[in-house]
């Protein structure tokens, strides 16, 4: 079944390749909703769906089950995860020679399609957060 590429897709497809980062569903349809105030937070979530499914962004699943992120670069990269924040960056990865995985096969006969490699760590912002918190009140007088 061939799917339609309807405005309100183009406008979310737009709105994704705006953004630097990797947004959150929520944060794409506040961009949207902005100038396209008869867009429903249903119908982005649906587009971003297709977009992901069609290949034309990416979808970073969360670790810990949290918030679906989307990715405007559609190559095959890395991730790390924030695992305070949530926030998800881009990591380089650099190889001398691109390394061969080879899954065995699966006893219940399980076909791996696809796999993905996220770190995770903590980002500059908590860690300054953090610093902030054990450091922040010392040497203060009241």
């Amino acid at each position: 079944m061939e799917r339609r590429n309807t405005m309100q897709k183009e406008i979310t497809y737009r709105a994704v390749q705006s953004f630097c980062g990797h947004p959150s569903a929520d944060d794409i349809y506040k961009v949207i909703s902005k100038e396209h105030s008869t867009i429903s937070k249903a119908t982005v979530y649906r587009n971003l769906a297709s977009l992901a499914e069609e290949g034309r962004i990416g979808k970073v699943i969360s670790v810990d089950g949290g918030e679906t992120h989307y990715d405007h670069r559609v190559d095959k990269h890395h991730h790390a995860y924030c695992i305070k924040c949530g926030h998800v960056a881009d990591v380089a990865v650099s190889y001398s020679k691109e390394p061969e995985i080879v899954a065995e096969p699966m006893e219940d006969g399980f076909m791996l399609t696809y796999h993905e490699l996220i770190f995770e760590g903590i980002c500059s912002k908590c860690r300054e957060k953090e610093k902030e918190n054990d450091y922040g009140t010392e040497g203060i007088k009241n």
